[in-house]
């Protein structure tokens, strides 16, 4: 351990030239933006560039440590972390705060580091830069930086330890907030909840939460935030045990703008600070940390017309979403009729009107025969898949590889959307970006199937994880049936029996390519491809013109909620 304040171990094996994985341009680029933006502060370099278990692409994780190790002004920090942003440095560089970070943290880094930039104590610029009141990055009239414990009315930790459960889980009740409610801004609940009785959700009354509250994730998929919206579907909610919530002053802050300054690279930062790495991903006494933090904080009414902008964009991006949901139910309904009940075929035997135009319903034929799928229309037959899809049909090796692939991974893949490509030279990418994808192909993990991570792929140039098995129509027409066939609840439910009783659970892409279907004549399947192949055609517009407004969304959102742009007129 060290002898004084700000004092440097020197542990005798520190070669810090030798040891450190950098080129030597972008090691002096660093060390002039550290320079110019926190003269004084000494800088170690700690993580997988020492260790030696790093790439060119690798992460480089800094330390600052002030003079007497005393906490550096947000403000400072937030203008270091913007020029590394915006420096032409072609990896990420992580800059944490020595004194915000945890006691434990301090152990493991001292454990190996070296030394990037030394510091100057007690010099006179260096104690003047400290005393610089960090409201001046905020020129805008009545802006400033706001403590999370002035403005809070509550922070909160979920329920410890095992007092929600399977076995507490009832019906109906207080619906449990978990991870997949917290994709987006606003608590989500389209993906259903799990429930505990009122009885139980007061017992646990700390745990609870309402509209207005802002809700982050603090272990495990950590960095999560979104508020519960005042149009939220349930009164209260509870949230799980890897969550911690705020309950803002409303006359100091607005859930909307705290959830958006969460969500920009300074917000983000800052929570992520205090991130142990050892065992899970967690932030560190999360409620005593978040509790330190300040935020920018212009007037209320200046934060609700800021929150304005961006929900708006939001509101565009759900509706979106919400018309999506109806264009594919009609499309499921209508294979369900046509594929599984066989509604046609059943109308024409008890001689009614199938309510089809002539020509589609003379395609149907009239009557039911025997199979080992049950009865099932006459000239169709009993098949899987594979009989009008190829599996895996593509994959990239090291003599066809490209320079860069854009990566399409399970976690980022949920019912139907692709929420993140990951751009990857071919030489840093992941050892699964292998599958080639073309438009048309479905695409369904194999890797804990009953997590739904699915997709149609509707333009090209992407590559997916090997996690998952790609499905290639043989014939155009085959692109929607293929959809329904794959994705259906019945064959995903499938799917995540085959895999239970694992450490990995997992199914082999052959028992996708597998799935059992009955099979009508081309002409019938050519018919369901007419009718919803629009459908599916503007649910990836849909699709593209939500990802146009996110990344709108996205690139406002920092000068928005920094005050580097002006928002001209408050919202009604």
């Amino acid at each position: 351990m060290t002898d004084r304040p700000g004092a440097t171990p020197q542990p005798a094996d520190r070669h810090p030239a030798d040891r450190l994985h950098l080129s030597p341009r972008h090691r002096a680029q660093i060390e002039a933006l550290l320079r110019e933006h926190l003269p004084g502060v000494e800088v170690w370099a700690y993580g997988s560039r020492i260790t030696g278990e790093s790439h060119d692409g690798s992460d480089l994780d800094l330390v600052l440590r002030a003079p007497d190790l005393r906490e550096i002004p947000i403000g400072r920090l937030s203008d270091l972390r913007e020029a590394l942003r915006e420096s032409t440095i072609p990896f990420l560089v992580e800059a944490r705060d020595w004194a915000r970070l945890p006691e434990g943290f301090h152990g493991e880094i001292e454990r190996d580091y070296v030394v990037l930039v030394e510091g100057h104590r007690n010099a006179e610029h260096v104690e003047k830069a400290n005393r610089q009141d960090p409201t001046e990055r905020h020129p805008r009239r009545g802006w400033r930086r706001a403590n999370i414990e002035e403005i809070a009315e509550k922070v909160a930790m979920g329920p410890f330890g095992s007092s929600i459960k399977v076995e507490t889980f009832t019906p109906t009740g207080v619906p449990i907030i978990s991870g997949q409610h917290l994709h987006g801004s606003r608590v989500d609940d389209e993906p259903g909840f799990n429930f505990i009785s009122d009885e139980h959700a007061e017992r646990l009354r700390g745990a609870n939460v309402r509209n207005g509250d802002v809700i982050f994730t603090h272990r495990g998929n950590i960095g999560q935030v979104a508020y519960v919206p005042k149009n939220a579907k349930y009164d209260r909610y509870v949230i799980s045990q890897s969550q911690f919530y705020l309950r803002p002053d409303p006359s100091q802050a607005i859930p909307e703008f705290l959830t958006a300054y969460f969500k920009t690279a300074e917000g983000r930062h800052d929570l992520l600070a205090n991130t142990s790495q050892v065992g899970v991903p967690s932030i560190a006494q999360p409620v005593t940390y978040l509790r330190t933090l300040d935020v920018p904080l212009p007037p209320v009414e200046e934060q609700r017309a800021i929150a304005h902008v961006l929900s708006t964009l939001d509101d565009k991006i759900e509706l979106n979403r919400r018309m999506n949901e109806i264009l594919e139910a009609m499309a499921r309904a209508l294979f369900q009729s046509w594929f599984v009940d066989f509604d046609p075929v059943r109308a024409k035997m008890e001689g009614h009107d199938t309510g089809l135009p002539k020509d589609v319903a003379n395609l149907f034929p009239d009557r039911l025969v025997d199979s080992e799928m049950g009865r099932i229309p006459a000239g169709w037959r009993a098949d899987t898949l594979e009989a009008i899809a190829s599996l895996n049909p593509e994959s990239w090796s090291a003599r066809n590889a490209p320079e860069q692939v854009a990566y399409v991974d399970l976690a980022n893949t949920k019912r139907g959307y692709i929420e993140t490509v990951e751009i990857h030279s071919w030489n840093t990418a992941p050892s699964r970006a292998r599958r080639v994808l073309r438009p048309g192909d479905t695409i369904v993990g194999t890797v804990r199937p009953g997590n739904e991570s699915y997709a149609l792929i509707g333009g090209d140039g992407l590559t997916a994880s090997t996690g998952f098995a790609v499905l290639r129509p043989r014939s155009p027409n085959d692109r929607e049936i293929i959809w329904c066939v794959a994705t259906s609840r019945g064959n995903i439910d499938r799917l995540a029996h085959l895999a239970d009783g694992g450490a990995y659970p997992a199914v082999r892409p052959s028992a996708i390519a597998e799935t059992r279907i009955v099979l009508s004549d081309a002409s019938v399947r050519g018919a369901f491809s007419s009718i919803t192949a629009g459908w599916f055609d503007r649910i990836e517009n849909n699709k593209r013109t939500s990802m146009t407004l996110a990344a709108l969304r996205d690139a406002l959102l920092t000068p928005l909620v920094s005050g580097k742009l002006r928002v001209l007129q408050t919202a009604a």
